[in-house]
């Protein structure tokens, strides 16, 4: 049987992972690896260890991971978050002795850096957004100059948000980035409208093996950050988009011309219904693999064949091969729910009726 071991065995990440290998149609062993005492809980992995916190003791860390590897026999290695686990395993791979299913150490640098890619992409004549990168105040007071009233400032590494926050004032644009000490970290760029999509892709040696787009409809807890922008889905859709895959494939090229590996994109739209990539999402897969996977697309276990050499599924096409209108909603201590746009409109259609009736005095 295939054993495949994973990071982040109890966060988002690595759960929804695991989720949809326990979907697969062959049986695949999990061996899950948290840091956290409490969140070692929430895996559901076959067997979960706790491991040491590489943040606290990186050699300490990589003598666990190899004692680890030796004792369990993995078939694969899986990094599930972009952090300074991936970072580490994907330095010293080739010592740790088992497989990865990684792009090139060298890309996974370029990829992070939200603004190198959007240089390449603008250099290869890619619609995004205006931006520059902020080394002091000055730069600072230009980008209000320059990229409108009220822009957008975020950190180059990072996902989920990170360190986004969207302003008109400059001082308190100074003390954000003051205070995570980020003169020379952050970037600023002009501010696009709320609209987002995501085109996540699976690559081999230059090859698509397939991807698919999903269309956020909103945030959850978005009111907790200053952006709006969380990280977390409170509801996705399915959608079909040739232009986009056009785009996309620009777009990945652009920036790597073998990709290999999970290499995605987000993208945000701009007043005029453009769409632009605003970073690409490398080596790890989104936490809505499970959503993909319960509706028939299980890219966890496409990538698990893919690593091993075997013979992966054969798609008619490529681009978003999942029905259109399918959403995932989900919410903390409630199950997911797969369900369709026709569903949604069905109740709000009920509840319209229902206020129609009370409007018209009745019972």
């Amino acid at each position: 049987m295939t054993k495949v071991l994973f990071t982040e065995a109890g966060r988002a990440t690595g759960i929804n992972f695991c989720r949809s290998l326990q979907l697969a149609p062959e049986p695949i062993e999990t061996v899950g690896l948290e840091k956290d005492p409490y969140s070692i809980f929430n895996s559901v992995a076959d067997r979960t260890l706790l491991m040491p916190d590489i943040t606290k003791d990186r050699d300490g860390f990589f003598r666990y991971l190899r004692h680890i590897i030796d004792k369990e026999q993995p078939d694969l290695l899986y990094p599930a978050k972009t952090n300074e686990v991936l970072w580490e395993i994907s330095k010293i791979r080739d010592q740790l002795g088992t497989r990865v299913f990684l792009p090139p150490h060298e890309k996974i640098e370029l990829f992070e850096d939200k603004f190198a890619t959007a240089e390449r992409w603008g250099k290869a004549g890619i619609k995004v957004p205006k931006g520059m990168l902020i080394k002091d105040e000055e730069d600072l007071k230009r980008a209000f100059r320059e990229l409108g009233k009220k822009i957008w400032i975020r950190k180059l590494v990072g996902s989920g948000g990170a360190g986004s926050i969207d302003t008109d004032d400059f001082e308190l644009a100074r003390a954000w980035i003051n205070r995570f000490n980020g003169w020379g970290n952050f970037m600023a760029s002009e501010l696009l409208t709320k609209e987002m999509a995501t085109w996540s892709a699976l690559w081999k040696d230059g090859e698509l093996i397939v991807s698919q787009i999903r269309k956020r409809l909103f945030w959850e807890f978005s009111y907790l950050s200053p952006s709006g922008v969380t990280g977390v889905s409170g509801a996705q859709m399915t959608v079909k988009d040739p232009e986009l895959d056009e785009i996309s494939m620009a777009a990945i090229k652009a920036v790597d011309d073998k990709p290999h590996g999970i290499i995605s994109l987000d993208y945000t739209y701009d007043k005029n219904g453009v769409p632009n990539p605003t970073e690409v999402q490398a080596s790890r897969f989104y936490t809505s693999v499970h959503f993909m996977a319960k509706a028939g697309l299980n890219l966890p276990y496409i990538l698990v064949k893919l690593a091993l050499g075997e013979e992966v599924p054969e798609f008619k096409d490529k681009f978003s091969p999942l029905p259109e209108g399918l959403i995932w909603i989900k919410y903390i201590e409630c199950e997911p729910v797969l369900t369709t746009m026709s569903e949604v409109r069905d109740k709000m259609e009920g509840l319209g009726l229902l206020q129609e009736e009370i409007r018209r005095g009745g019972k």
